[in-house]
């Protein structure tokens, strides 16, 4: 098998172009948290891998080296005293640990610990007593450093996989010490012959280990496990110690040959295993090494699903971005890009560097067999947006940028029965809310979409705002309603209540009328705005725009300098703010919504409306909008606010929306 170096193999493993499956933000990296207790600044996500590069590289080097360390004197067991090559290269593996681990602490501006104490003098303590008049001694602080070694790969007891990433630690420690040893002595053939049996039984054990954990965790699909830096990680955790139990196989049978053969075959023996000596080592360190990677990667994706939407994180050269995929059925499937402060549609879009094709279409586009569908904008919200057809048995759809272009497993299943309103001008707010109970562990399932049937909190909302404006003497009021079922049922309530309170509804707003919005997204940002473009020249809807509670996202607020709307919660108070930050974690670039809050709380239990509504007011500010972590501004809006670039506030008190004679407060 051929050898891979180490930078290579690190430089392969850890692309910063490579597809990267959804999930939260990495987790930290065990020596910043166990050993450095870093700072929640040093823990900020990276720019494609959820940790900075430079917290990835410590962990690998620190690892890594431990591994030889714990190696060189586990083989004491087994193995003679080691030459001076052996002690020199467990020397400057302990000196570049201490380095690493001092680096991080350095870093993360904590205190040194008792972990970080006990690593240190435990991983120097090897090196000196190899090189003592009795190197087996070292077994005892190789034993320590190889515990320190399994709880950093592995994490805590609790975590999922820990039996598994700590027998693996150990099984990368004992094959990188009986490579080493290996590579660098001149035991007598018998002693020879069972380091090397350790080090085949080291390699199998880490190659089931590493195998069990793909098969449990993921990644799930092939595409992943070589399209993706978690994948390309893992598979390496499989193949390197594959290849090291492979090799040391060969240097058993050649030699086992020799003995029985010529003077000319020990030579030849002697020369096969001197060859095989540096690609045996480089496996052990690769073996290790890559299983340092994941923890400092997102999670795998879970398998595409029929009829689950599929969320997951992509990287297309220019940062990661959130694709979403519904209904998952056969036929016409909603496909969402989108991304933190990246534009995919547009002159703005930001395309790969170094990735430009002068023969290829300027942003965006999702691949289906040979039909390209262009991404494109949406008024009433933010992101990249195309409508793809996907037939029965597709397992991929490809995603291009330029000339660059990343595969996604799919799979749509057979049954072509699709949830109302999925794929329809509703798509988006239907998609939000299966979003809303994905970033919260709940189902993916799409089912009914909220287009589909008015909720009846809604309906008392409206009530309310009808009864408002019959109270203070509103001329008239107008109705902006769609076809969806949910429009047409707000529309009959908001008549049946301006009947009851004896207000006029009129086809179209007049000068002093107020107009209520009672449609989908999608009319309702173009009836917002070409209202307040009308209001410019002519006296138009000067009662006010008034929203149904659903249009409480930024794509329709930010049609119009003001616009109001009934709401039964505050959008800044801590219930709403953690669905706002959580999907902003989970899903960086997906707009925050009524209908995604309501399906995360469903999902998670959490309580955040109050009894009955009030009457808030939305406006743009000229403000800047999002914090650096030092507490300054940037001047840019922050894309994860309910309102970006403007804000919602409570300007009236609750609304009547209990039966009885139609009277309410004045907004």
């Amino acid at each position: 098998m051929t050898s891979v170096s180490f930078s290579t193999s690190f430089a392969t493993l850890v692309p910063a172009g490579g597809l990267l499956p959804a999930g939260p933000a990495g987790d930290a990296p065990a020596l910043l948290r166990a050993v450095a207790g870093a700072a929640p600044a040093v823990l900020a996500a990276g720019p494609s891998d959820g940790v900075p590069f430079v917290d990835t590289a410590l962990r690998l080097v620190l690892l890594t080296a431990l591994a030889v360390v714990a190696g060189s004197g586990l083989v004491r067991v087994l193995a003679d005293a080691p030459g001076r090559a052996e002690r020199v290269v467990a020397g400057v593996a302990a000196l570049v640990a201490v380095s690493a681990a001092v680096a991080a602490v350095t870093r993360s501006g904590a205190g040194i610990s008792g972990w970080t104490l006990l690593l240190l003098l435990a991983t120097v303590a090897v090196p000196a007593l190899l090189a003592g008049p009795r190197p087996v001694l070292a077994i005892a602080p190789a034993l320590v450093v190889t515990g320190l070694l399994a709880i950093q790969l592995a994490g805590t007891p609790s975590a999922p996989w820990f039996a598994l990433d700590a027998g693996y630690a150990v099984a990368g420690a004992l094959a990188a010490g009986a490579a080493l040893h290996l590579a660098t002595a001149t035991d007598p053939a018998p002693r020879a012959a069972r380091v090397r049996i350790v080090g085949i039984a080291a390699g199998a054990v880490g190659v089931v280990l590493a195998a069990v954990r793909v098969a449990l965790a993921g990644p799930f699909s092939l595409t992943d496990l070589h399209g993706t830096g978690y994948g390309r990680a893992v598979l390496v955790t499989v193949l390197a110690p594959a290849a090291v139990a492979a090799l040391l196989a060969v240097q058993a049978w050649v030699t086992r040959r020799a003995t029985a053969g010529t003077r000319s075959d020990a030579v030849r023996a002697a020369e096969l295993r001197d060859r095989l000596r540096t690609p045996v080592v480089l496996a052990a360190l690769a073996a290790v090494g890559a299983a340092t990677l994941p923890a400092a990667l997102p999670a795998p994706a879970p398998g595409a699903t029929p009829g689950r939407a599929l969320l997951r994180s992509v990287d297309l050269g220019a940062g990661p971005l959130t694709l979403a995929v519904s209904p998952m059925r056969p036929g016409p499937n909603l496909v969402q890009l989108t991304g933190g402060g990246v534009e995919v549609t547009g002159p703005d879009a930001r395309m790969p560097a170094g990735h430009g094709d002068p023969g290829a279409p300027a942003g965006y586009a999702v691949r289906v067999g040979d039909r390209v569908v262009p991404f494109t904008a949406r008024t009433e919200v933010r992101g990249g947006w195309a409508l793809v057809d996907l037939p029965a048995g597709t397992s991929s759809i490809t995603l291009t940028a330029g000339g660059l272009t990343r595969s996604v497993p799919v799979d749509v299943g057979t049954e072509r029965t699709a949830p109302a309103g999925a794929t329809g001008p509703d798509a988006p707010e239907c998609l939000s809310a299966t979003v809303g109970r994905i970033v919260t562990g709940g189902d993916a399932t799409v089912g009914n979409c909220p287009s589909e049937a008015l909720d009846p909190a809604d309906a008392g909302a409206l009530r309310g705002i009808v009864r408002a404006l019959g109270g203070q003497g509103a001329p008239g009021l107008a109705i902006a309603g769609d076809a969806s079922p949910r429009s047409r049922a707000a529309a009959d309530v908001v008549r049946a209540e301006a009947a009851a309170a004896g207000l006029p509804v009129r086809p179209a707003a007049g000068p002093q009328d107020a107009l209520l919005v009672v449609s989908g997204w999608q009319l309702a940002a173009t009836t917002v705005r070409d209202t307040a473009r009308a209001a410019l020249t002519t006296p138009t809807a000067l009662g006010g725009t008034y929203l149904a509670p659903w249009l409480l996202t930024g794509g329709v607020l930010g049609q119009s300098p003001g616009t109001l709307l009934p709401l039964d919660f505050g959008p800044q108070e801590p219930a709403p703010q953690r669905y706002v930050r959580l999907l902003a974690a989970v899903a960086p670039g997906s707009a925050p919504s009524l209908s995604g809050l309501r399906a995360w709380a469903a999902t998670s239990g959490e309580t955040y409306a109050d009894p009955v509504p009030s009457l808030y007011a939305a406006a743009p500010v000229d403000v800047p909008m999002t914090a650096d972590t030092d507490g300054g501004h940037h001047g840019s809006p922050n894309e994860a606010a309910w309102f970006p670039g403007g804000a919602v506030v409570r300007i009236g008190s609750a609304l009547d929306t209990g039966p009885g004679t139609p009277a309410g407060p004045t907004p």
